[in-house]
């Protein structure tokens, strides 16, 4: 029982996952948020799966693997460091027009909620508290930047001063640049119509990012350490994995995978892009995820690989979560296309753990359970941007 709970717990999350998503294009993000992501049933799901998880480690004496005991404690960091964003960060807006200045940040109160058009002065009373900064912005002037040949918005730029006493600092902020003071970082998020005024995102985390990061580096040390670290396969594996899996239907797996990552490519191309997706960012993370889908799809016939395309597939999510911290002001916000690619790495990595669940060394159980994950994996490419929308709909 032991052996199974962690793997039962985590297919409860993946499920909670998918219907919170569901949840949100119904009923609105808020609603997500408090039915599932931030209910206590919900975090204690993560807290069981943790404690089954170590248990489960600790049992099987993983620990003689140095790097595959550090790859499983590296997620313990990471929830760690998600449960004390939950509960010590702030995260408001300033709304400053061009020659004003501030010291108050608001966030929202249990009244209410921005539903994502202009907040006017009846919503904050009503919805918002009121928190004070330990220093001042005052916003110089705003500026749009345009594509010179396409006309569209490159950028969007304000210019301010921080300032704390005597202190004052100049800063430009910009998608993709932040301004920092005292712990706090703002964000360029959106702007007045007219163009003479902005509003920033307010984030103070300070112990929930840093123990994060800590967890994605561990992460990043662990795979690259799992990845030198081989193990010797017997004759008969070698045997068993030439024979249930040709060249000619490899090769062919690798161009489906390939179409089906190129549309991914194809459409960013064929677009102006974003302010927020003028980023080197953007090439480092979609083309790690593109590795990872072909991969995936390649291992349906050879298992081998799908290590690989599951590292890949983690290292593509948490480079897509530094980014978001950079532009968004928060490394995870429960947008359906994190989301879903969450839950493809939860079901992707569960045939990985063969020796806890027997099921899976058989090669026919593996594929009917691949065409299962398969399906997963074409929800978060195609499903999510047809059915369900959020911040990374970027058409």
């Amino acid at each position: 029982m032991k052996r199974i709970l962690p793997f039962a717990v985590l297919a409860i999350i993946a499920v909670a996952i998918a219907v919170a998503t569901v949840i949100e294009t119904v009923s609105g993000t808020d609603a997500a948020k408090a039915l599932v992501y931030h209910s206590w049933w919900f975090i204690g799901m993560w807290g069981l799966l943790t404690v089954s998880g170590a248990v489960l480690v600790f049992s099987r004496k993983l620990w003689r693997s140095i790097m595959v005991f550090l790859l499983h404690a590296s997620f313990v960091v990471i929830l760690a460091g998600a449960l004390t964003t939950h509960i010590t960060s702030k995260n408001g807006f300033v709304h400053l027009r061009e020659g004003e200045a501030s010291c108050v940040f608001w966030t929202k109160n249990n009244a209410g909620a921005a539903n994502g058009n202009a907040v006017t002065f009846d919503d904050i009373a009503q919805s918002y508290n009121g928190n004070q900064l330990p220093f001042f912005i005052c916003l110089d002037s705003f500026r749009v930047e345009r594509d010179a040949e396409t006309g569209a918005h490159a950028d969007y730029v304000s210019y301010v001063q921080l300032s704390k006493g005597q202190h004052k600092e100049k800063v430009v902020i910009s998608m993709n640049k932040i301004g920092r003071m005292n712990g706090y970082r703002i964000y360029q998020t959106s702007y007045d119509d007219d163009e003479r005024g902005s509003i920033f995102t307010i984030n103070y985390d300070p112990w929930g990012t840093a123990t994060t990061y800590a967890g994605y580096m561990l992460l990043g040390l662990s795979m690259i350490g799992c990845s030198l670290w081989r193990k010797r396969s017997s004759k008969t594996e070698r045997k068993a994995a030439e024979a249930s899996s040709s060249k000619s239907t490899t090769v062919f797996m690798a161009l489906v995978g390939t179409l089906l990552a190129s549309y991914m490519v194809i459409a960013i191309a064929l677009q102006p892009l974003m302010p927020v997706l003028r980023s080197p960012m953007l090439f480092v993370h979609v083309g790690t995820i593109v590795i990872a889908y072909i991969l995936l799809v390649v291992s349906m016939v050879r298992r081998q690989v799908l290590k690989t395309a599951v590292f890949f597939l983690t290292a593509g999510i948490f480079l897509g979560a530094i980014w978001a911290n950079i532009s968004w002001g928060t490394y995870w916000s429960w947008d359906p296309k994190e989301s879903w690619a969450l839950i493809t790495l939860i079901v992707y990595s569960i045939p990985l753990h063969s020796n806890s669940l027997p099921w899976f060394r058989s090669d026919k159980h593996y594929r009917i359970y691949s065409v299962f994950a398969l399906l997963c994996l074409l929800m978060t490419y195609f499903g999510v941007n047809y059915f369900l929308g959020g911040m990374h709909s970027y058409a």
